[in-house]
């Protein structure tokens, strides 16, 4: 079994349709091998004594059953691949290679990975070098020492934030929603949290917690309450618990009314497994309860808290029906959020935000619109707002991205040969040269010249040419470019013809693995960076913590008379009244408060901090970007969240901010992401 077929089968159980010429084309594979995929599962079926798949005449899979499908033997069967019968792709053994090291209880050796994964010894090590740096992205450290190994170097608190950001973001969704567990990977990876093997009794001790306190979990929210008390058990038997200071940090958590429900429930547990629970392990649960949303809970209709879980929950059923795994990619992940977030934030603000590809996108891709269209109902009606077909375009960008490199995942690498032709010659192809970047995974530049010199691209083997200007009788694919700017619709047609391209020329197996393009962050209007001043930012801070760094934050923009000194309490304030909602995406806060609070004028201000620190928000933390606002008023300020979130929510952005040298940098950064000019 590998991910494709696990994921017909899946689908097949469930009673969902599936049709072999309908999936030659969602995987971009010939028929010959789908149905040697439905072959060597047949093969594996037959040996469990299950029903097998046949194709039907006009091509329908069926579950050869008279019966009904016994859905409990299937998840026994899927349940039981291991490393040697499931057949891993490079993306999901990287994946479990992350988690195996996120888990271990010491060092951990080549050959031991070796001997648990199956593959060979320069495999692994060409992987883990690739996840070194995906550790450092994340706040940790892989350390190799001679002799020993490999081991994880980062506090406790990190190391479960990454072991949960890869479970959730890799989580099945038929899992939470149907409470059948069909994901073969995803039965792989949480097996090597779940060493003790409690996951399913943790569900139980869940259920039966709520029904005591009378207080329900919505779906989404029990599927996260239940991996966080399975990571803290196995977490607590393997003597890997959260360090005893952080109790008085968390000591106010006693007071909210979840702490009655984590002591409550791990006491129960505790007793049952002979385990001494620690107050700090009490606290650390309460944290991550305080996150969830309860169904009973309608008091605070629109709070930030349950649209937050609302976004994850329709995320994570629109990347379900697509069949997409996000696997180590927690950068896209949070990007959807942070552009959600954004557009829901308009939706409830009354912004109207265009889309100028819009109506070639429901053209193109109208069954994406469809499925989000489906799965964002219930959001809609939360907020009491519905999501326009423009909102709805930027979805599809995305998704449509991401799927493009579904469709050629499991080929071997190539790149398409391309010949830039420009009227000016090589001088401007450099500037060209820079926006292809974006696609570096996708074309390769073998020929600059001139439109003359067309000799030169005739012996660079190029398949493929990008132009400035119209080219007569070209016996090879060319596309012509708006301008050398290369503005978003340029750099979508051309991803869209190399691709085709490709499927001319490749092998059948053959593909690419695609860098998801973000074509929001050329959308970057330049609002925040209008607000912005230099002598408003402070680069490298040392903050003592969350109230400090926003305190700070405040005197920047007092200093520079945007508020009154009562502004910068009433931003502190707010955060201790409602919680760290402030922190919109990964890593950067935006504290603020009302304007009747003492805003003189719109400004921001942005502080760099030399250390992150916790904000103790349960997806975004640790903070190191502080964003002070004093805004007027709800209308005004819309294009500067909407830069904010497209700036701070995309990782490549903050990495050229991470490396601004100074203030004068950073507003020359922001000033270079601006496309309204």
């Amino acid at each position: 079994m590998n991910r494709r077929s696990n994921k017909i089968l899946r689908e097949l159980i469930l009673g969902n349709r599936q049709n072999i010429l309908e999936l030659v084309t969602k995987y971009n594979l010939q028929e010959r091998t789908i149905r040697a995929d439905i072959k060597d599962l047949n093969n594996t079926l037959q040996e469990y004594s299950l029903p097998l798949i046949v194709i039907t005449g006009n091509g329908d899979l069926v579950i050869d059953s008279a019966e009904k499908i016994d859905v409990k033997a299937y998840e026994e069967f899927i349940c039981s691949r291991t490393f040697y019968t499931y057949y891993m792709s490079k993306n999901e053994r990287s994946t479990i290679l992350a988690m195996i090291l996120l888990n271990t209880t010491g060092y951990v050796t080549v050959e031991q990975l070796k001997d648990i994964i199956g593959v060979s010894r320069n495999t692994l090590l060409h992987d883990i070098s690739e996840l070194k740096n995906w550790f450092e992205e994340n706040n940790m450290e892989l350390v190799s020492q001679v002799r020993r190994g490999y081991i994880v170097n980062a506090s406790e608190l990190e190391i479960r934030k990454g072991i949960l950001k890869l479970l959730e973001v890799n989580g099945d969704n038929n899992h939470y929603g149907t409470g059948y567990n069909l994901g073969a990977f995803w039965n792989l990876l949480i097996r090597q949290m779940d060493k003790l093997n409690i996951y399913d009794d943790m569900c139980t001790h869940v259920v039966q917690q709520e029904e005591y306190a009378q207080s329900f979990l919505s779906d989404f929210s029990f599927f996260e309450t239940v991996l966080e008390i399975t990571l803290i058990i196995n977490r607590i038997v393997n003597h890997q618990v959260i360090p005893e200071h952080y109790a008085e940090r968390w000591i106010c958590f006693k007071e909210s009314s979840k702490y009655t429900f984590s002591s409550e429930i791990l006491e129960t547990i505790g007793n049952k497994y002979q385990l001494d629970i620690p107050e700090v392990e009490i606290l650390y649960f309460t944290e991550c309860l305080k996150g969830k949303s309860y169904l009973k809970d309608k008091t605070h209709k629109g709070n930030a808290l349950d649209i937050r879980l609302m976004i994850s929950e329709a995320l994570y059923k629109i990347s379900s029906c697509f069949g997409i795994d996000f696997y180590l990619d927690f950068a896209l992940y949070d990007l959807l959020i942070a552009h959600m977030r954004s557009a829901v934030y308009r939706l409830q603000t009354r912004e109207r935000l265009t889309n100028p590809l819009k109506d070639s996108l429901l053209q193109e891709y109208p069954e994406i619109f469809e499925i989000i269209r489906k799965n964002i109902g219930n959001l809609e009606e939360y907020i009491g707002c519905s999501f326009s077909e423009d909102e709805m375009s930027f979805l599809v960008l995305y998704f449509a991205s991401v799927l493009e490199k579904e469709k050629v995942e499991n080929s071997k690498h190539s790149k398409i040969k391309v010949a830039l032709v420009c009227e000016t010659g090589r001088g401007t192809a450099q500037f060209m040269l820079a926006k292809l970047r974006t696609l570096e995974e996708v074309i390769e530049i073998v020929s600059v010249s001139s439109v003359h010199n067309t000799g030169e691209i005739k012996r660079s083997g190029a398949n493929m040419i990008i132009s400035t200007i119209p080219i007569e009788k070209q016996e090879i694919p060319c596309i012509v470019v708006r301008s050398a700017m290369l503005n978003t619709d340029d750099i979508l047609d051309i991803q869209k013809m190399a691709l085709e391209v490709m499927e001319g020329i490749m092998e059948p197996n053959a593909g690419i693995e695609l860098d998801v393009i973000n074509p929001e962050e050329i959308h970057i209007q330049g609002a925040f960076y209008e607000w912005l001043s230099e002598n408003r930012i402070e680069v490298d801070y040392e903050a003592k913590d969350w109230k400090d760094a926003v305190n700070h934050a405040g005197k920047l923009l007092y200093k520079d008379g945007a508020v009154e000194e009562r502004y910068i309490q009433a931003m502190i304030q707010k955060i201790e009244t409602y919680g760290p909602y402030i922190v919109i995406c990964p890593g950067t806060a935006l504290p603020h408060a009302d304007a009747e609070e003492g805003v003189i004028y719109e400004a921001a201000s942005l502080i760099r901090l030399k250390k992150p620190i916790d904000f103790h928000h349960e997806m975004n933390d640790p903070v190191k970007y502080v964003i002070g606002m004093s805004v007027k008023s709800a209308e005004s300020v819309n294009q500067a969240i909407y830069d904010l979130m497209m700036i701070f929510g995309n990782e490549r952005i903050r990495q050229i901010l991470d490396k601004a040298v100074d203030k004068a940098s950073i507003m020359e950064a922001l000033d270079g992401l601006t496309t309204a000019k």
